[in-house]
């Protein structure tokens, strides 16, 4: 027994559903005006004009009749006007330049570490495959389907349409302060350009102060290492107080200029660091050159940024697998503390690693598939992007901890003292190691070059969310795509320059912390929209017409089922566990905090907002229902596909009586 959603059969005798043009004595079945017998309306259509059932007679690999040639309505949005990847090459490895970014190399391994090594990565598994590999997929086509961007997508359930909205407010506050770390990894580039030693690595005097050291084995700060709880370093040394390396002091002091007194007050953020700012004026330069022509250009730079950091990885994986102490520092990644599976903090980070890693629910991925071909093998592609960004991440591990079990070994501590989270693995830890062996200039640049290539090819899909939604909305606008990426870049450059002020690293975690605070709450409300609004069966039909694969009820469970509840669980969960930010040591105002969840707001608000301006729109013209169906305008975005749609519309056979729920998603008929 198979199941067909209704709205895509009819027979010359019998129910012509949705059928605009129809020529046959029966019923028509899904008009407005309930059944009528001879010619559709003119002119008029329904969501069902537009939906692309399964024909499979109940073999799921059944192909439908060959189609007859239909014109398809004038309002179909072209392809050629949007553009296209130039090759399947171009999307996936664009795609693998969005999942694989900075955060495979800093957050991954310092998360495994924390969380008990290897029994973290035994939730994130799981995870990844209930909601990160059915969210990429279910991304991924919808997006090819409907060649539609975040927001113009929601043409399938219009209530549903600030889901689109909040991504692209969300990839735009992201954007803006993203760009920001790229720019500290240039200005780290730059610096490497220099004869003798690096300079973070000694206690200059145009940086350094009284607290000030530098570590090895036989001069550890005991004040520092007592502050940690670590009580058993190297005895028989000498000792002293100072309590700051010198890498980070030149983070600190230097590239970063940091005022100590934090946001002390409203509106004072200090000087402008302009070394950093010119930093992130060449780095928006890049961007907007590389985007300037869509994915025409795009498309063809991801070739480099997308297999050059696999290429600096690697090396620095076997320089670091052959440094001393490498072995200590591989094990304390592998080796598993089992207690840590019983904490429920463990499943809450992994969750939220495997989201922001593969960049689900931001807009990026289905702005992506948007610019395929329509019948490109997407599902396959999902699965391999999606599993290459977990291998990604072993990897970085690998390197990450070979580098600091060495860096341990020599300074008489163990490993969990050098390896720090966030900022302070990539920019403090990292170049502390590079910058004590031979040849520093050179390991410095690929590093560091690897990080601005990984975060590049995520900035790129960042703003081109933003762009596509634009040119979804104003087709017009897809003449002047350099002036749009202009516009919006140089937006984004001088809403950046607050986080390239003294003040700048404190603003900057604030709009980390906020800024992609919602986008669990964005991935539950994406859920319900497709598979509860539009319906699961009916997405999974459209994914069947478009590829040939049907997906099995495993797919459909964790789409319906799964993943909304796991995610909405981990979200409240965290926001039971919610602890105000701080940056260090340093606990931000009041004021401060109210400034980031406002920040969040911005984008949540788009959901509740749209749905309730979609609700009165239509209640104003008398179809309420409409708010919850699929628009006219919805199907196929090919138009190729949309023709053959409608061939098919003429020759299927219909059923005399639907048998479904007032839902049109759910709409279902037995066969």
């Amino acid at each position: 027994m198979s199941y067909r959603p209704n709205g895509g059969s009819g027979h010359p005798n019998g129910h012509q559903n949705g059928h605009q043009n129809g020529h046959q004595n029966g019923h028509q079945n899904g008009h407005h005006n309930g059944h009528q017998n001879g010619h559709g309306p003119s002119g008029q259509s329904s969501w069902k004009s537009n939906y692309v059932p399964a024909y499979s007679n109940g073999k799921d690999h059944a192909l439908p009749p060959e189609p007859l040639a239909v014109e398809p309505k004038a309002d179909v949005t072209q392809t050629h006007d949007r553009g296209q990847w130039g090759s399947k090459w171009e999307f996936i490895f664009s795609c693998i330049g969005l999942s694989v970014g900075i955060g495979n190399v800093w957050r991954f391994p310092y998360l495994a570490y924390e969380n008990g090594g290897g029994a973290f990565l035994i939730p994130y598994i799981i995870i990844l495959f209930l909601v990160g590999k059915p969210m990429y997929l279910m991304e991924t086509a919808i997006g090819q389907y409907s060649q539609l961007g975040p927001v113009s997508m929601w043409r399938m359930a219009p209530v549903m349409k600030g889901v689109g909205a909040a991504m692209v407010v969300m990839s735009v506050i992201v954007a803006i302060y993203y760009n920001v770390i790229m720019a500290y990894t240039l200005f780290f580039t730059f610096a490497s350009f220099q004869g003798g030693a690096a300079p973070w690595t000694e206690c200059h005097e145009w940086f350094a102060d009284d607290k000030c050291f530098v570590r090895n084995a036989s001069y550890p700060a005991c004040q520092y290492l007592l502050s940690k709880n670590i009580t058993d370093f190297v005895p028989e040394v000498d000792c002293h107080t100072k309590t700051e390396l010198a890498s980070e002091q030149y983070f600190k002091n230097y590239v970063l200029r940091l005022k100590p007194d934090g946001l002390a007050t409203p509106g004072d953020i200090g000087d402008i660091n302009w070394q950093l700012a010119l930093c992130l004026l060449l780095s928006w330069i890049i961007v907007f050159l590389c985007l300037m022509k869509g994915v025409k250009s795009s498309g063809k730079v991801v070739y480099v940024t997308a297999t050059v950091p696999y290429a600096f990885l690697i090396a620095i994986l076997a320089y670091g697998c052959t440094l001393p102490g490498a072995i200590d520092g591989v094990k304390f990644f592998f080796i598993p503390d089992w207690e840590k599976l019983k904490d429920i903090n463990v499943w809450q980070k992994a969750a939220e690693q495997m989201f922001f890693s593969l960049s689900v629910s931001w807009g990026g991925i289905i702005m992506f598939g948007s610019y395929n071909k329509f019948n490109n093998k997407v599902h396959i592609d999902a699965m391999l992007i999606s599993s290459l960004d977990f291998i990604t991440s072993i990897i970085a591990s690998v390197a990450v901890f070979s580098i600091m079990g060495s860096m341990a070994q020599s300074a008489g501590v163990r490993v969990d003292e050098v390896v720090k989270s966030g900022q302070g693995l990539a920019f403090i830890a990292f170049p502390e190691a590079i910058g004590a062996v031979p040849g520093w200039q050179l390991w410095s640049v690929l590093f560091f070059l690897m990080l601005y290539t990984l975060g590049l090819d995520s900035e790129f899909a960042l703003l081109e969310t933003v762009t596509t939604a634009i040119y979804d909305a104003f087709p017009s606008t897809r003449k002047s795509k350099a002036l749009i990426t202009l516009i919006a870049s140089s937006s984004c450059f001088l809403m950046g320059l607050p986080c390239v002020s003294q003040a700048g690293p404190y603003v900057l975690h604030l709009m980390d912390t906020f800024g992609g605070l919602g986008v669990m709450v964005i991935a539950v409300f994406e859920l319900v929209g497709i598979m509860w609004v539009y319906g699961v069966r009916r997405f999974a039909d459209n994914v069947h017409f478009m590829v040939g694969f049907r997906p099995s009820l495993f797919w459909k469970v964790c789409w319906a089922f799964v993943a909304p509840v796991m995610l909405a669980a981990i979200f409240a969960y965290s926001m039971y566990e919610y602890e105000p930010p701080k940056y260090g040591d340093y606990e931000y105002p009041a004021w401060a905090v109210y400034v980031g969840w406002g920040l969040a707001g911005i984008s949540l608000v788009q959901i509740p907002l749209w749905a309730l301006l979609t609700v009165l729109y239509y209640l104003c013209k008398w179809k309420p229902g409409q708010a919850f169906r699929p628009l006219p305008s919805w199907g196929p975005g090919d138009r190729d596909a949309r023709r053959r749609l409608l061939a098919l519309q003429h020759q299927v056979h219909g059923r005399p009586h639907l048998h479904g729920h007032d839902n049109p998603g759910l709409e279902t008929e037995r066969v």
